[in-house]
């Protein structure tokens, strides 16, 4: 996953059930993150500076999941998307 102001760009909203460990580049100048709430999972990575990585992991059920950036107001800007599990 890709973040930058303001948004979230994933190579695929569509999963199948299953472990995934979630990639988060921050493209951008600003502090950014990613939480997912879903089916069984409601986690949030650490909050990383421009240029950084992190990643997060988590065990996604067949639903549908919400994506955003935890930082301020962040996701009222954009940096959010959903994905579905089937």
């Amino acid at each position: 996953m890709t973040e930058r102001e303001f948004s979230l760009t994933l190579s695929t909203k569509t999963f199948a059930p299953g472990t995934y460990i979630f990639t988060i580049n921050n493209a951008g100048t600003a502090s950014h993150g990613l939480s997912i709430k879903g089916p069984g999972v409601n986690s949030t990575s650490s909050i990383i500076s421009g240029g950084q990585s992190t990643k997060l992991t988590v065990a996604l059920k067949k639903g549908t999941y919400e994506l955003w950036c935890p930082v301020d107001n962040h996701r009222s800007m954009g940096m959010m998307t959903t994905i579905s599990v089937k």
